[in-house]
């Protein structure tokens, strides 16, 4: 019944506006047309939203058409197979919800102008990367760089790298602002309303913004209301470079979705919500009110300056962030984090065809509960050099290499005052450092033969390093883990064949393989050495075995990227991914931790210009068969495996977007779009394992000004 009035308006809108664009269908579509003598110049209604090259895929947010509304920069790569959304819910922006190739967020990059972000993460969730704090206003681009082959980022990018970009400061020819505003509103009241400001004088620039999402949420008790309010402030430098500040605070407050089962007689079960049984001890009831409010600061320095010795670029940022997990039984428990960091490097040539970058990094990472003072858990110091070589016309090398020494800092206090490891102080330090080399290989093969035009192959080999360099990692529910662990290490290899088919139609294939040494696993169930089983522990061997290197883990994925225009007025986009990881080692915890993850994933898209100024767009995701195991000890040492699966799903999403006015009066560029996400209404449960949204619509309104 919640529905009805949202469902209603948003089918009278999608009417009186799909009525007029499937009349204009009939007719012949209008074309930009403009005769020159014999020459006849059409003009192409949009940007490519996506290009792809060896070793990256580029998304150009401005010309970024889905089916829905973006909230913040993860909706930009949901699109791509390689990223595996696990949010709870679409309609509640979360934490860490993407794995990019089976790998979660302590085992990728995501970045801001090239500085990756960074938390000690934990404390009830990984808490590494929350996608709500970066709205989509000030992005320009984004690009996703799979595989461990780029010397710029961190160990930590086994998976990749996801690297958001920030527009390009620019000169104003006038003193106003170029105003920008957009307000949506969709089923179960979710709004999504921002303004922006962008302006300058001379060479000083400046960018405002301010956005409003909230949410009633489809599951029960989860409701969202999150304010972002952003301001940068920069100076263009005579020879085009640039020095930006720029600061953000977003206010969220988050419900937790509670368990509302008709069999739980707990739950005191609600029919207008889906159901939701109960998921692990952790699990909360509507009468406790369980809600997660988090409020984030952040600054960021970023500069670009061209020197006679070189190009020099150079990040810096400082956050804060406070969540509060609170229910009526528990009461409040505060956890703040601090993280601050910097990047410096410099681009240079000696010579025709040849690139040189050098740079370092430091990376300090700080947390605490409400009553305790800010410790200092994760130090990382890196130096990087990469060197790409133009050999031939035909042929080119990029060869790098990062050093990495990384500190943590191992909480070993108990709950009793004392120690959990026998003989050891309250706080263990740890420390690692390593080389990682790395390579990349791209050979066009457009002289061997006509049919081999636009053709190139490439190759990735590069060496895989990171440390338990993550809460989860080294003090997992409070025990002391990273006293025992070892740093993962391997290597990873990428095969790429890259081809123009016809016209803009380019396909990529890529073939990877990973074997990686050491892989950290969660060992809890099988463990021997946790004094709260029952089971007697030697003495300085307490939770040596919580969490574990695996012996070894190999993965192998195959990603096909297929994008362009079928004709001057349609544009496609399909994307299929293919991952298996298989334990080498005979520990039962292997075969738990490389679980519950997609085996297939398939994205499309359709962009239909249907004639000028009108766009529709039809969005599909399919998902085979996720397979969760769970091992069981059934003898000593002897261990049968439990399959839980979440089936397979397919989704389609609508939208249609109408250009109402290029300029009316002062405002411009008016635009109207609805949209049916799910729109067949299917049932399915998603890879987070929550109900998934039904059928949701929606209209959203902008115009620039």
């Amino acid at each position: 019944m919640r529905r009805k009035i949202a469902r209603w308006t948003g089918i009278i809108i999608i009417a009186a506006i799909l009525s007029p664009v499937f009349f204009l269908c009939r007719a012949d579509a209008e074309e930009n047309v403009e005769e020159l003598d014999t020459m006849v110049v059409k003009e192409k209604k949009t940007k490519p939203q996506i290009v792809t090259e060896p070793g990256k895929t580029i998304i150009n947010t401005e010309h970024y058409h889905g089916a829905g509304i973006p909230q913040n920069v993860s909706d930009f790569i949901k699109d791509l197979p390689i990223m595996n959304y696990r949010g709870g819910s679409e309609l509640v922006p979360d934490s860490d919800t993407f794995y990019l190739r089976g790998f979660d967020g302590n085992r990728f990059v995501s970045a801001m102008d090239g500085v990756t972000i960074r938390k000690t993460g934990g404390r009830r969730g990984s808490n590494i990367v929350d996608y709500a704090l970066l709205p989509p206003f000030l992005i320009e681009s984004v690009e996703v760089m799979p595989g461990p082959h780029s010397a710029l980022y961190p160990g930590k990018s086994i998976g990749g790298a996801v690297n958001f970009i920030s527009k390009t400061p620019r000169r104003y020819e006038e003193a106003k602002p170029d105003l920008v505003f957009s307000a949506s509103y969709g089923d179960y009241g979710t709004q999504n309303h921002s303004l922006s400001a962008s302006g300058g004088a001379g060479s000083a620039i400046y960018d405002l913004g301010y956005q409003k999402y909230a949410t009633d949420g489809y599951l029960r008790n989860h409701e969202a209301d999150i304010d972002t309010v952003f301001g940068r402030l920069g100076y263009i430098l005579p020879n085009n470079g640039y020095v930006t500040f720029q600061a953000s605070y977003t206010d969220a407050d988050r419900q937790r979705p509670v368990v509302n089962d008709p069999d739980d007689p707990a739950s005191d079960y609600d029919p207008d919500y889906p159901v939701r049984e109960k998921q692990s001890g952790r699990d909360l009831y509507y009468d406790q009110n369980p809600t997660w409010d988090k409020t984030a600061t952040y600054y960021r320095l970023n500069s670009k300056i061209p020197t006679p010795l070189g190009t020099w670029s150079a990040g810096a940022y400082y956050g804060e962030e406070t969540r509060d997990h609170a229910d009526l039984n528990s009461g409040s428990w505060k956890t703040h984090w601090k993280q601050q960091g910097a990047k410096v490097a410099n681009e240079f040539s000696l010579g025709e065809g040849h690139v040189t970058t050098i740079g370092a990094d430091l990376a300090q990472n700080y947390d605490a509960s409400d009553d305790e003072s800010y410790k200092k858990r994760i130090e990382i110091i890196s130096g990087f050099a990469r060197h790409e070589w133009q050999i031939t016309q035909r042929l080119n090398m990029t060869a790098g290499a990062r050093y990495e020494d990384v500190t943590i800092n191992v909480d070993n206090s108990n709950n009793n005052g004392g120690t959990w490891i026998s003989g050891e102080d309250k706080w263990i330090e740890r420390n690692w450092s390593d080389w990682s080399p790395k390579s990349f290989l791209t050979y066009e093969l457009d002289d061997h033969a006509d049919w081999l035009r636009d053709t190139s192959v490439s190759a990735g080999i590069s060496r895989i390093w990171r440390a338990p360099d993550y809460h989860g990692d080294y003090n997992p529910q409070g025990k002391p883990t990273g006293a025992w662990l070892e740093p993962e290490h391997g290597t990873g290899y990428d095969a790429i064949l890259s081809r123009r088919l016809a016209g803009d139609i380019n396909l990529q294939l890529n073939y990877s393989y990973y074997r990686i040494k050491d892989f950290i696993s969660y060992n809890r169930d099988f463990a021997q050495y946790t004094p709260a089983s029952g089971n007697p522990v030697e003495p300085g061997k307490e939770f040596m075995d919580y969490k574990i290197n695996l012996e070894e883990v190999i993965r192998q994925g195959l990603e096909v990227q297929l994008n362009g225009s079928l004709s001057r007025d349609l544009d496609f986009i399909l994307g299929y991914a293919y991952q298996h990881f298989d334990n080498q080692g005979d520990e039962p915890a292997g075969e738990e931790e490389l679980s519950n993850r997609p085996e297939h994933r398939a994205n499309a898209s359709l962009i239909w210009h249907v004639r000028q100024g009108t766009r529709l767009i039809l969005d599909y995701e399919c998902q085979d068969d996720q397979v969760a195991v769970e091992a069981i000890e059934v003898a000593e040492d002897i261990y049968e495996f439990r399959e839980t699966e979440v089936d397979a799903f397919h989704v389609f999403d609508l939208g249609v977007e109408q250009r109402l006015f290029d300029q009316w009066r002062s405002i411009k560029s008016g635009m109207l779009k609805v949209y049916v996400k799910n729109l067949f209404d299917r049932d399915y449960i998603n890879s987070s394992g929550e109900p998934a949204v039904d059928r949701t619509m929606g209209a959203a309104f902008s115009f620039k000004y």
